[in-house]
């Protein structure tokens, strides 16, 4: 029982036994500890090496003889420490260092870059994304599930947000579906048409994500059970999914 409590310590199997054994017997030769710890001898001599190394045995000569001899508990004690002590100082290395690693995790340009968002301040983060990433004159391309859109008020939520990108003249094309049919057409904004719609029939298509493409970045949303989404930026993904909603858009707007 002991010795599988102090092998949870760190120590192997084996020095663990070679320890207590040590420890038990006091100072000693090897082949005492071999027969106690039930080890065998040149093991033994390779065990007792490693417990050195760690501090917990000593050795010294008398006469022709030579003894081993193991620290007391509170040596474990002060490893755990030390180990403690080694740990923090590594863990406060690499928080120095994190920002660095995640420059070159996220400098490969080919390498998809993923992140999620939670309720309803984590979509408003991404909302405001569009408006600090896009320019004037620059669209974003969405598929909408209507009515679980609408069920969320997520509508309400975001409102000042959505000002924002009128103000900065952003504009968007909205392939929604419904089983209501087709409701929306166009959302002007000092004689702008900044909003468009294509209704697409619910009976064929009935999705349920909605999906925001802009500039290099794809935002996919899951408005049902808990809300939340995920960007993924990478620019091939997001022209080959600006490609499917244009081939949708051209097909289905005539």
């Amino acid at each position: 029982m002991l010795e599988n409590e102090i092998v949870k310590l760190g120590l192997s199997e084996k020095e663990a036994k070679v320890y207590l054994a040590s420890l038990e017997l006091g100072p000693s030769p090897v082949q005492a500890i071999a027969q106690k710890s039930q080890v065998n001898r040149a093991t033994t001599y390779v065990v007792i090496d490693s417990l050195m190394n760690m501090g917990l045995m000593s050795t010294y000569n008398e006469g022709k003889k030579t003894y081993f001899v193991s620290e007391g508990p509170e040596r474990l004690l002060e490893l755990l420490n030390d180990q403690e002590y080694k740990v923090k100082n590594k863990i406060k290395i690499l928080g120095k260092k994190m920002p660095e690693l995640k420059i070159l995790f996220n400098s490969k340009p080919d390498k998809p870059v993923v992140k999620y968002y939670e309720g309803v301040e984590g979509l408003r983060s991404v909302q405001m994304d569009f408006v600090n990433t896009l320019s004037a004159g620059d669209e974003i391309y969405a598929f909408i599930p209507l009515d679980d859109y609408f069920k969320t008020n997520l509508k309400d939520k975001v409102a000042d947000i959505t000002q924002k990108r009128f103000q900065k003249k952003i504009r968007m094309k909205i392939i929604y579906s419904t089983p209501n049919g087709r409701q929306l057409e166009y959302e002007k904004q000092e004689g702008k048409n900044l909003k468009e719609y294509l209704y697409i029939d619910y009976s064929k298509f009935p999705f349920r994500c909605g999906i925001n493409i802009y500039g290099s970045k794809v935002f996919m949303i899951d408005y049902l059970g808990r809300m939340g989404g995920i960007v993924i930026e990478n620019k091939t993904i997001s022209d080959m999914l600006r490609m499917l909603f244009g081939m949708i858009w051209d097909k289905y707007k005539k």
